[in-house]
């Protein structure tokens, strides 16, 4: 069958190659066999070995170790794994990272189980990825392998590694920044109204805070005088007469208290009514004394004498004419 189909490409090519020419045909056949020769050495170049490979052999025992690379930046990694094959049931004992992969880094590092090869012995693997440090040319120290009894030394590996940076630099230091580029006009303006439109918003924000500050604050409340507490409280007399006459037998005590300066809270008559002044009540002491009396005995009683609350309530009122208020100069 792939005989026809040679027969058939064959007779497709000769009669492309009669309509166009034998020219074009030739450089479609030189592409494709191109073509085909860079996939075939792509595909071998990414089945080759790793770029250092070297066995040691001591009695039954070979040790292979592989580099990934030799040549790297700073900026690459390199992977060094080291193969051990034993007869079985020997002890093994692989090196750690220690001094030896200076000035490299180990970025990981594992132990794969041991294996059991088609011969009878035993694959011991260490595997280390390894990062640099510096540029240069670097010498990790040999390895010693134990396997049994006996010591099994390998040989120095070499490694270069090239910096990124360019030749020449003493310092590392940010080169060729450019100058802040200048506003043209039209941008100045518009930043000028942008900042005093900004500033016109703030000072309407802060006005309105300090306005509903200003609300919230409570209004200071208005102190009556003696006078005017009085002449309140006779405006709102209640119509039950023994309750009014406890009512106006209060006022004239607290107004006592607050006109004469005599202490009445919490004090009884007869301890109120000598302290009561005589030069200032001249012609009024008597009256007092007596409607004092009276309302306070009306008061434990509860039998109001008739018109007595009329009465009392007109002799308050004559008081508080009678002792006008002292107004400061």
């Amino acid at each position: 069958m792939s005989r026809h189909n040679n027969v058939g490409q064959a007779s497709s090519l000769s009669t492309v190659a009669r309509e166009t020419g034998w020219k074009p045909v030739l450089l479609s056949c030189l592409f494709v066999a191109i073509l085909g020769c860079s996939d075939k050495q792509d595909q071998s170049k990414s089945l080759t070995e790793p770029v250092y490979s070297k066995q040691y052999r001591q009695d039954s025992t070979t040790v292979i170790v592989t580099l990934s690379e030799t040549n790297i930046p700073t900026s690459g990694k390199i992977q060094l794994m080291i193969d051990v094959h034993a007869p079985a049931g020997m002890e093994v004992i692989l090196p750690d990272s220690g001094n030896f992969l200076e000035p490299f880094s180990v970025a990981d590092g594992y132990t794969e189980p041991v294996q059991t090869l088609p011969n009878g012995k035993q694959l011991h693997r260490r595997v280390w990825i390894l990062i640099p440090s510096l540029p240069g040319d670097h010498r990790f120290q040999p390895l010693e392998i134990m396997a049994g009894p006996d010591s099994l030394k390998t040989d120095a590996l070499k490694i270069h590694v090239e910096s990124l940076l360019p030749p020449g630099i003493d310092s590392f230091e940010i080169k060729d920044i450019a100058e802040p580029v200048a506003l043209l006009p039209e941008e100045e303006q518009q930043l000028q109204l942008i900042k005093i439109l900004s500033g016109g918003v703030c000072a309407l924000i802060f006005l309105v805070l300090v306005i509903r500050l200003s609300r919230r604050r409570p209004k200071p409340e208005k102190v009556l005088s003696p006078h005017e507490t009085a002449w309140l409280t006779l405006e709102n007399l209640p119509e039950d007469e023994l309750e009014k006459i406890q009512i106006l037998h209060s006022l004239l005590l607290h107004f006592i208290e607050a006109v004469l300066n005599i202490p009445t809270t919490g004090k009884t008559l007869d301890e109120i009514l000598p302290k009561l002044p005589k030069a200032t009540l001249l012609g009024q002491r008597y009256s007092l004394e007596k409607y004092l009396n009276t309302s306070e005995q009306t008061r434990f009683s509860n039998k109001v004498p008739p018109g007595f609350s009329e009465e009392l309530e007109q002799y308050v009122r004559k008081f508080i004419q009678q002792n006008p208020e002292v107004k400061c100069a």
